[in-house]
């Protein structure tokens, strides 16, 4: 998904037409709670990558492996490659995007691995920041042409010709190299280092249309690939994310960052008092699309306001260009409604949750 700053809103806008700020809502930062630096995606569509690796590096530090900075292009690379792939076996059927799902971020785990960002900027040109317009007008129209040549599945010549392009843009990945003194291969650091299975993770959602405690394809353009998410009603969805955040985890986000009452720049995210935070309402909001799945970040801790309301302190990857340093607060109506799916750790699901959803 591509990098969206929205423009500071009119308090008028504001609930109950009052001056509501992070400072009058009296809200403050978990005083304990395990994640790395902000980042910054810059002029890139993969807030996807950057809210799961550091999903993956919160992961690292609760478990004791302490800080380590991930890759966001290694998995970046590696997807767009299956992406062109799966666009030309389906005749450019699909929706062809460099944005992403948690799940993608997997299935590089599993087919790749996983490098550190000292080892892989994704920086082949030696920028400073990302900027992918380029890259991605140039890759869209190759595919596009590949298409339309009727190319199903790519030639030796048509795969050396886009491996030649993504190093070109990301840099060519590492096969082997070193880190904090030991020789590792992508495979070996994840495995050996990294010790992590990409399998204790899982996608959730929420909707009606499906039942309940089972998986479902999640319609939505950038669940590319088919992947099912777990269903559960929205009173488990809530209660999985406070859950893992009270036990120290931390959980991924996807949804919806172009609301009006999405305000990255203040640090806030709400709705007005007349949206009813239910069900229903999260239901229609999806079947209307006034819910969109347009981003995605990471949910660090759990909070309060001086009134008692439950605020999500939530990290984001635009960097740290807002009045919180790049991090903001979701209150639980705006999470209720906005949120289109979570990525949380299996562990972090109830016994009873868990046998009602067969996992």
């Amino acid at each position: 998904m591509k990098k969206i700053i929205l423009p500071l809103l009119l308090f008028a806008l504001q609930i109950n037409a009052q001056d509501i700020s992070v400072a009058t809502l009296g809200l403050k930062p978990p005083a304990q709670i395990n994640y790395t630096p902000v980042k910054d995606q810059y002029m890139s569509s993969t807030c996807w990558s950057f809210s799961s690796n550091a999903l993956l590096e919160s992961e690292l530090m609760k478990n004791g492996i302490g800080k380590n900075d991930l890759s966001e292009m290694f998995v970046a690379r590696y997807s767009m490659l299956r992406k062109i792939k799966m666009h030309l076996q389906l005749n450019g059927k699909n929706f062809f995007t460099p944005g992403g799902q948690f799940h993608d971020v997997v299935w590089v785990l599993k087919n790749y691995g996983m490098v550190p960002e000292s080892v892989y900027s994704g920086k082949g040109r030696g920028e400073s920041n990302y900027d992918h317009s380029e890259m991605d007008t140039t890759l869209t129209r190759l595919v596009n042409q590949y298409v339309t040549n009727g190319v199903q599945k790519l030639s030796a010549a048509q795969q050396n010709e886009i491996d030649s392009l993504l190093d070109y843009y990301y840099g060519k990945p590492p096969a082997a190299f070193f880190y904090k003194g030991k020789s590792y291969t992508p495979v070996s650091f994840l495995k050996d280092y990294l010790k992590i299975n990409p399998d204790d993770f899982i996608e959730i959602t929420s909707y009606t249309h499906h039942p309940f405690y089972k998986s479902f394809i999640l319609e939505d353009k950038y669940n590319w690939t088919g992947d099912a998410y777990l269903n559960v009603p929205l009173a488990d969805f809530e209660f999985i994310t406070d859950n893992a955040l009270k036990n120290g985890y931390t959980v991924g986000w996807d949804g919806d960052a172009e609301d009006a009452y999405f305000n990255y720049y203040s640090g806030l995210a709400y709705l007005p008092d007349s949206i009813k935070a239910n069900q229903q309402q999260r239901q229609l909001a999806f079947e209307n699309q006034t819910t969109l799945l347009n981003h995605m970040m990471h949910i660090v801790g759990l909070v309060y306001d001086k009134w008692g309301n439950k605020w999500y302190y939530i990290k984001n990857s635009w960097g740290s260009t807002n009045s919180l340093g790049g991090f903001l607060y979701m209150r639980a109506d705006y999470f209720k409604i906005r949120t289109v799916a979570i990525i949380v750790n299996k562990k972090t699901i109830s016994s009873a949750i868990r046998k009602k959803s067969g996992i």
